[in-house]
């Protein structure tokens, strides 16, 4: 009987996996795409010409140019971390006060918000340890080495309160089947998060600059309050249930997966405005 009980366990887990490894590919090119395009509005905008690709934007406006000026060097350099926080928060509330939501929109959202909110306080980690960036930022404001280090140490503490927050959302959501002692399971957090985030990782890999790998990375910070998150109160904000693997789910995971090769593509040529 125990036997049986494992199998329709793992049967049922399956499906769940591929939607949140699927979701979370889809998520992270957008995410990327969104970031590129903010940065790069902005940088021809104001004179600065760019091309963006899979590695990320590379600048064909030598930094000796006058068009480089201190306002314009803030601007570009926060562009994407602002595009993020407001990305972020807006697929929350959605999230929130969304009341039916299918398994693909549900992991989706999810990752979205993994990925943003690692945008916006993973890169000024990276980019303060890397001295590119917001490092540069924070030169020109006349921000003292004590204080950058405030600021990373902060930007971490957001990774993991964001992680806290999503966390209570996942735990709204997950099944009861899932959780064990008011907490995630563990399998279950390795298999449906932390696989599909390595995966997604691999999938990438030989496209992205060590700067984005690190700032990926610290990803894990938001993923990781997700194993002590208690189950929520009966009270306060309620949420339906994860649904299962409908029909919809299907046509979803090819849009996505089209979406991936769409935005590959895009990226794979260069995009320029």
């Amino acid at each position: 009987m125990k036997s049986i009980r494992l199998s329709t366990t793992q049967k049922e887990i399956l499906p769940i996996v591929v939607v949140s490894f699927v979701s979370a590919l889809f998520a992270w090119y957008l995410e990327r795409l969104l970031s590129g395009l903010t940065t790069l509005y902005f940088s021809y905008d104001l004179n600065i010409k760019a091309v963006l690709h899979l590695s990320g934007i590379t600048f064909f406006t030598l930094t000796s140019s006058p068009v480089w000026t201190h306002d314009a060097i803030i601007t570009i350099n926060l562009a994407a971390p602002i595009m993020n926080l407001f990305l972020g928060l807006i697929i929350m509330a959605i999230f929130i006060f969304s009341k039916r939501k299918t398994q693909s929109m549900t992991f989706f959202m999810l990752w979205i918000m993994i990925y943003s909110f690692t945008g916006i306080f993973g890169s000024f980690v990276e980019n303060n340890l890397a001295r590119t960036g917001l490092y540069t930022v924070s030169r020109l404001m006349d921000i003292g080495v004590i204080f950058q280090i405030i600021f990373i140490v902060l930007s971490l503490y957001f990774l993991y309160i964001m992680g806290l927050a999503i966390g209570k959302l996942v735990m709204l959501i997950i099944p009861e089947k899932f959780k064990q002692e008011d907490r995630i399971k563990t399998s279950f957090f390795l298999i449906v998060f932390v696989f599909p985030w390595l995966l997604v990782l691999v999938v990438s890999f030989r496209s992205l600059s060590v700067s984005t790998v690190l700032t990926y990375l610290l990803g894990f910070i938001v993923m990781l309050p997700f194993n002590w998150m208690q189950k929520p109160e009966k009270r306060g904000l309620h949420m339906k249930m994860l649904p299962g693997f409908l029909q919809i789910d299907v046509f979803s995971l090819l849009v996505y997966l089209f979406g991936v090769l769409l935005i590959h593509q895009m990226l794979g040529a260069g995009i320029t405005l």
